[in-house]
């Protein structure tokens, strides 16, 4: 699949003209433009967090963009449909995956339930644990501290 002298076939949808300027290029000059275009995709394309918040069932806890990928953590739908099962918070990976026609959409993989991450932290000594003990088992004083960690 490349035209006579050994180099890709140009796709069918670009003017010829473009595709004679891009030939014309040295390579300095086609990496400068692959970066250029690179930064154009990322430019017009949706936000990850705005296509998670658009394209997820159940609720989202937080998002932590990470450029080439996400971190979600959320509720999962209830089994009966009846709103959010809060009992179950899922950590997904999540990425922009290029289709075979060309198009992207978002590829979800589960990476496992993480536990209830609210903490009680000591006044007193600094011990951080469970938020349901009401005295800190490092020091034993009740001084405690409820804060979320998410």
């Amino acid at each position: 699949m490349g035209d006579a002298d050994g180099g890709p076939t140009p796709p069918d949808d670009l003017p010829e003209m473009l595709i004679q300027r891009i030939d014309a290029l040295e390579l300095p000059e086609l990496k400068s433009l692959l970066s250029y275009i690179e930064r154009r995709i990322k430019a017009l394309r949706t936000p990850i967090e705005t296509e998670i918040k658009a394209n997820t069932e159940g609720e989202i806890i937080k998002i932590e963009n990470h450029g080439a990928y996400a971190l979600v953590l959320k509720h999962p739908p209830d089994p009966d449909g009846s709103g959010v099962d809060t009992d179950i918070t899922s950590l997904y990976h999540v990425r922009h995956e290029s289709q075979p026609d060309g198009t992207e959409s978002l590829h979800w993989a589960y990476l496992g339930d993480v536990q209830n991450t609210a903490e009680t932290r000591c006044k007193t000594c600094g011990q951080t644990f469970d938020r349901e003990v009401d005295v800190c088992p490092e020091c034993g004083s009740d001084d405690v501290n409820t804060e979320m960690k998410e």
